[in-house]
Formats: C-alpha cells, sequence, structure tokens
C-alpha cells in the first residue's frame, strides 16, 4: 500500500472513530453545498442511497487504489452532505495535492455545514481560495464570524490581514499583524507571513532584518517560498559557492546592513546626497567579498549617486575580480556615457558583449548587454558595426527565433515606441545600402505598421476610440509605407482599421481592402497576422476553423488564440471550451490570466465576452475577475 493511499484511509478511520458525537444541518431552504444553484431540499437532501454511513467506512477501508477511496468519499459527500467525517478528509486530500478548485468546493461545503466549528487550520486556505475567486467581502465577513466565535488567534488574525492585503491596505495589515504579535511574537507562521508582507511592499531592508533575527528557527524551512528566496539571494549575491569561508549567517547580516544603507540612500535630501552618500557607500563598501554581486550592487550606488571620482576608485579595487565580467563592464559603460565618454563607453559595451557572446556554455544569458550595446548603436554608433551587430546577435538565436522580433524587444521600454522606431529607420538604411541581408524591408514596414496598430488596440480596448494623434499617425505610417510601395496584407489591413474614422466611407471600400488581403501573398508572421486579424474582424471567421490557413507562419499558441476568437464569434462552444480551458491553463501557470483576458477583450465588448463565457460554463471566477478588470482599467 503506498504512503498516499495509507495516509487517505488512516485520516478516514481516525474521523470515523473521533467524531461520531458531533452532528450537522442544512436548512431545507439553504442553497445545496454540491453547487448545484438549487435549494437544498429540491437537491441532495432528496438522496437515497444504497450505502449506509458504515458501510462506505467499511468500504474505504477494504479498497485498494487511491482512485477507489476518492470515488467512495465523493459518493458519501454527495449522498450524506451532513456528514462532515467524509468531507473533511476529502478536504485535507485536495489541499495536500493542490487541487485548489476541488478543495474550495469542499472547503465551503464544511463551512456551511459546521460554521464556526470549523477548524482554523480548514479556515485559513478557504479564505485564501475565495479571496483567488474575488470574494473579498464574503471572506472578510466569515473571518470576522469565525473571531467572534473563537477569540483572536494568529491563523484568523493572518486570514484577516490575507483579506486586507488583497485589498492593497497595507495599513491595515500591518496593525493586525502587530496584534497577532501581541499573541506570540515567536510563532513561525506568523514571522513567515510577516515576511511574505515585507517581500509584497518590496521592503528588502526590513525582510532581511527579520531574517536575520530568527534565522536560526527559519533555515529549516526552505520549502516555504519566501524562506527559499531570500535564503537563494543571498547565496548568490554573495557568491557563497566560491566564498566558503563566509557563512550564511554572517552574510544576511552583511546584506541587512548594506540594503538598509541603500535605503537611506534613497532618501537622502539633494542637497547632501553627495556629502552624505559617499559617507553612507564607504561604511560598507569593505563589507562583501569583492568577487560578490552585492560588491556590484554598492558601485552601481556609487554611480547611480553621480560620485564618478569614488566610482572609479572602487571599481579600481574591484577590477581584479570583475575584469572578464559583463555586468562589471556595463556600468564601466554606464559611466563613460553618463560623462560623454562616448568612445571608451562604446569599447566597454562592446568587450561585455563580446565576452558574453562568447561564453563556454555556449548560451547567451545577458540579454541587458546586448540591449545597451544596440541601442547605442542606433543612437550613436556607425553603419558598419550596427550591421555586426546584427550579424553576430543573428549567430545567438534559435533556428526559429526570428531576428527583427528579438531586435524590438532588446529595445523595448517605457519609451520602447521611439526607440523601436529609432531602430527600425537604421536597420531600413542597413538594408537599403547592402550592408544586411537577414531582413526583408517588406518586414521593417510591417513592423511600423504593427507598432501603431498596437496602440490603436490598446486605446479602442479602454476607450472603445482610438486618439486624433494615434490614428493620424497610422495614417502617416500608412502613406509612407505606400510610397516605398510596399505590397503587404498589413497595409490593407491598416487601411481597414481606419475606415470607421472617416466621415465620408464609400460602400465599396471595404469590400475592396478586404478582398485586397484575401488575395495578397503571405510570405512571412506579419503577413499571417495580418490575414488573421482581417479575417476575425471583418468576414466570416469559419476558414480559420476548417482551414487553418498560413498556419507555418504562426506557432500553435497563437494559432489556438485565434481559433478561440474564431470559435466564439461563430458561437461553437464546444470547440471553444477546449481551447479556452487549454489556454486558461497554459496563463494561469505563467500568471498571466489578467493580460490573457485583454487580449480578448481586443476582439469583444465586455458583456459579450461575459456571454460567451456562461455558454462554455465559465468558472464564476474567472467572470468575477473579468469585471473586476474592466473596474480597474
Amino acid at each position: 500500500m503506498n504512503k498516499r493511499l495509507k495516509g487517505l484511509k488512516d485520516i478516514v478511520a481516525k474521523r470515523r472513530d473521533k467524531d461520531t458525537v458531533r452532528s450537522y444541518s442544512i436548512g431545507r431552504n439553504e442553497a445545496c453545498p454540491c453547487g448545484s444553484g438549487k435549494k437544498f431540499k429540491k437537491c441532495c437532501a432528496r438522496n437515497n442511497p444504497d450505502k449506509s454511513i458504515e458501510e462506505y467506512f467499511e468500504a474505504v477501508q477494504a479498497a485498494e487504489e487511491e482512485k477507489e477511496v476518492l470515488k467512495l468519499l465523493k459518493e458519501a459527500v454527495k449522498n450524506y452532505p451532513l456528514e462532515h467525517r467524509f468531507l473533511l478528509p476529502l478536504i485535507v486530500y485536495t489541499l495536500q495535492n493542490n487541487n485548489y478548485q476541488q478543495a474550495g468546493k469542499y472547503l465551503k461545503h464544511a463551512w456551511q455545514l459546521m460554521g464556526t466549528e470549523l477548524d482554523e487550520a480548514f479556515i485559513s486556505p478557504l479564505v485564501n481560495i475565495m479571496l483567488e475567486q474575488e470574494e473579498i467581502d464574503e471572506a472578510e465577513a466569515l473571518v470576522r464570524k469565525a473571531l467572534e466565535a473563537k477569540g483572536e488567534n494568529i491563523p484568523l488574525l493572518i486570514a484577516l490581514a490575507e483579506v486586507y492585503k488583497k485589498g492593497q491596505n497595507f495599513q491595515r495589515v500591518n496593525d493586525i499583524i502587530d496584534r497577532a504579535m501581541q499573541i506570540d511574537s515567536d510563532n513561525l507562521q506568523l514571522i513567515i507571513f510577516r515576511l511574505e508582507t515585507l517581500m509584497d511592499l518590496d521592503d528588502v531592508v526590513s525582510a532581511l532584518s527579520l531574517f536575520k533575527k530568527h534565522y536560526e528557527q527559519l533555515k529549516e524551512y526552505k520549502q516555504m517560498r519566501v524562506i527559499s528566496f531570500l535564503d537563494d539571494f543571498i547565496t548568490k549575491r554573495f557568491n557563497l559557492a566560491e566564498n566558503k569561508e563566509l557563512e550564511q549567517k554572517e552574510a544576511l547580516a552583511q546584506a541587512a546592513e548594506i540594503f538598509n544603507v541603500f535605503q537611506q540612500l534613497d532618501n537622502l535630501k539633494m542637497s547632501s546626497a553627495e556629502s552624505e552618500g559617499r559617507e553612507l557607500l564607504n561604511e560598507i563598501k569593505d563589507l562583501p567579498p569583492k568577487n560578490s554581486q552585492i560588491a556590484l550592487d554598492i558601485l552601481a550606488r556609487y554611480l547611480a549617486a553621480e560620485l564618478y571620482d569614488d566610482f572609479r576608485d572602487f571599481a579600481e579595487e574591484l577590477e581584479a575580480d570583475h575584469l572578464r565580467n559583463p555586468d562589471f563592464l556595463r556600468l564601466l559603460f554606464l559611466a563613460d556615457y553618463q560623462q560623454g565618454n562616448l568612445n571608451e563607453a562604446e569599447e566597454k559595451i562592446k568587450t561585455a558583449f563580446t565576452i558574453e557572446k562568447n561564453r563556454k556554455d555556449g548560451h547567451f544569458h545577458n540579454w541587458q548587454v546586448a540591449s545597451d550595446y544596440l541601442r547605442f548603436l542606433v543612437e550613436y554608433g556607425e553603419k558598419q558595426k550596427l550591421a555586426k551587430f546584427v550579424k553576430d546577435f543573428a549567430d545567438l538565436l534559435g533556428e526559429d527565433d526570428n531576428l527583427l522580433a528579438s531586435l524590438m524587444m532588446l529595445v523595448e521600454s517605457e519609451e520602447a515606441r521611439n526607440h523601436q522606431k529609432n531602430l527600425l529607420e537604421s536597420l531600413l538604411e542597413l538594408i537599403e545600402t547592402d550592408l544586411i541581408d537577414q531582413i526583408q524591408t517588406k518586414d521593417i514596414y510591417n513592423n511600423r505598421l504593427f507598432i501603431s496598430l498596437s496602440a490603436l488596440d490598446g486605446e479602442e480596448t479602454i476607450y472603445d476610440k482610438g486618439r486624433d494623434i494615434t490614428t493620424q499617425e497610422l495614417k502617416d505610417v500608412i502613406g509612407e509605407v505606400e510610397a516605398a510601395d510596399i505590397d503587404s496584407p498589413a497595409l490593407s489591413y491598416a487601411k481597414l482599421r481606419l475606415l470607421k474614422y472617416q466621415s465620408n466611407l464609400e460602400d465599396d471600400q471595404k469590400e475592396n481592402l478586404l478582398q485586397e488581403v484575401k488575395e495578397a501573398a503571405v510570405e512571412s508572421y506579419f503577413d499571417t497576422v495580418a490575414y488573421y486579424e482581417t479575417i476575425l474582424r471583418f468576414d466570416d471567421p469559419a476558414p480559420i476553423l476548417t482551414e487553418i490557413p498560413y498556419g507555418k507562419f504562426l506557432d500553435d499558441e497563437y494559432l489556438d488564440f485565434y481559433r478561440l476568437v474564431a470559435a466564439l464569434k461563430l458561437n461553437y462552444y464546444e470547440m471553444g471550451t477546449e481551447l479556452f480551458h487549454r489556454q486558461l491553463l497554459k496563463e494561469s501557470k505563467n500568471n498571466k490570466v489578467m493580460s490573457y483576458l485583454v487580449r480578448l477583450l481586443r476582439y469583444f465588448k465586455q458583456d459579450s465576452l461575459i456571454e460567451h463565457f456562461r455558454a462554455m460554463e465559465v468558472d464564476e471566477v474567472i467572470i468575477n475577475y473579468l469585471k473586476k478588470l474592466s473596474e480597474r482599467r
């Protein structure tokens, strides 16, 4: 018998023996705990099971497989919804196996059945699951009811703090933590929650200080996310793999002191920043090993404070250990760049890129170095040097990577559109002078169109209409593409997007543009995106489901998303349900549910999308999340 099966059977046996005196009831007019939406009296209260309660207990103990035990427990909960002894083992099992959707269902059943008699060990995960489902008010009411009945204790106070953390009310969170600390300041559950809260607030100084204070107790709990993160942070920042004489506890104390100085630097007044900043940094610069990343963090602080002489002196101290370190060379580049020493700056960032490019493991890791070098070359470099960078960078990419898309990603930032436009203009010059042949002119112009279309997408998703400056910019780009005599379906698609902003729309304009897209030569990723966007927005999307045209230019993830949009527009909910849940699962694992829903809102109004979700029986959690998202936006 495997351990999980034995453990599950043991839990059931203990409940059977110990909890025989307790019994509970559900009002006949209450909602049925099975989740059907019906009243209890018209649902599970009518059950007439074949097995008795004792027969279920005997069957569980006789079962030889885990699946069989689970099936019996679920059946017993369904047939005997007032019997908590089957329900609680199921909750423990689903929580242990991270099946939070099922756990939430059973926990809500248990709360409805047992109320404040439900143990705090079950109330805490119930509250967290409710918060994930955006049931914030309901979670708060539940915790307050439990606190009133049970009195203040640490698990319930942490649960209440989780409610306020979800609402971003960190003042209340800290007040509740203080109340809990008065009960037991050495409680590990409370200390770990406090650490998590400090990290959520980016208060690294307080987190490191708290970790240092309770290090001996916490070091054994590396399975906890926040402990694992801090432990890994110290190990890597101080290069403990090489600096074996430095114990982790000592490194932790140094980190707390160093980050405390960093915090003080952030709070200095402009008038005293230079003198006080120098004094503070000089106090800590000799604390960590010279070959550590945190020594480079201190060097970066000299640079941020514009203490260039001190920066140079400390850089000389670190040079022996970091001369071949691209991160070190990048800091030297930034110092020269900020002081206008462009020739020296170029040499250093070029060296950093070359070192990174020639790594022994064959993998390029430091994309920030590549980004800085590319931006510098676009702004100040010679055409030949930029062309060489493009060729070198192309060699670093995988066979399926798109060179132009990868270059565009390197210059992404808050001012991404301007950087990307400058890059595209520079690349166009290289193509026209025959300095590069890895990128096609058509793709440059397609990129220009899609940068403007992306801005229009964002505004239309939020405001239903693009601003005049955005539509005019798109018109200007269209004019440039036409002047260059570029034949691209993206051009016709862009014109289609602008039709609704025209005051004198001719009846045949839309049909002509639509036909141009359909008849255009589709030869690239951008051509394919233009085709799919056109068909989804302006034509019958059925061919996307039946033929999957030009699929070789898009990866499966992109194709599936377009097929989902097509399925929803055609009300093909069986196909839509399969595609949506598969994509949602993947986006959930990557913490990208919000951006995924925003993508869908590019094609549907909120009310329409909710109707489609209900038709696919999408969980109300997602629907509530979509509503909250729209309210915030």
